[in-house]
């Protein structure tokens, strides 16, 4: 476990060297140790936007980026509603240190997606679900 000084100067040098650049962070956080990129992904340094641009590398609608931004990467741990479809809901969250999104209709989830076109597929998911 990496000391929580340690890990803030390292998001801060990160930061500092991606600029707004989600490319360039994503591609520094790719070349951390596996075990210090698992503890950054979820820590209070990052915001819930650049780790879902981590993980799937694309850009959502702006609400979702807004929504995302307003999140600490630690709320990860526990899931972020991100939008709407109709009565379904998406989240992301961050599983066995895998960006996750699911599908919910707000009881229980009726699906989850990983890897790069996660957030795609989740969303092709709920709009072809009728209630």
């Amino acid at each position: 476990m990496t000391d929580s000084i340690e890990l803030a100067e390292l998001a801060d040098q990160i930061l500092d060297i991606a600029e707004d650049n989600y490319d360039r962070l994503s591609s520094i956080i790719d070349d951390l140790d596996d075990e210090v990129k698992n503890e950054l992904l979820v820590s209070d340094f990052l915001h819930a936007f650049q780790v879902f641009y981590y993980y799937f590398r694309m850009d959502p609608s702006e609400i979702v980026i807004d929504r995302l931004m307003l999140q600490p990467a630690s709320s990860l741990e526990k899931g972020v509603f991100i939008e709407n479809f109709d009565i379904f809901e998406l989240w992301f969250i961050i599983e066995d240190n895998n960006g996750i999104i699911y599908v919910s209709d707000g009881e229980k989830i009726l699906r989850k997606f990983s890897g790069r076109k996660a957030y795609t597929k989740a969303v092709e998911y709920a709009n072809s679900l009728e209630w």
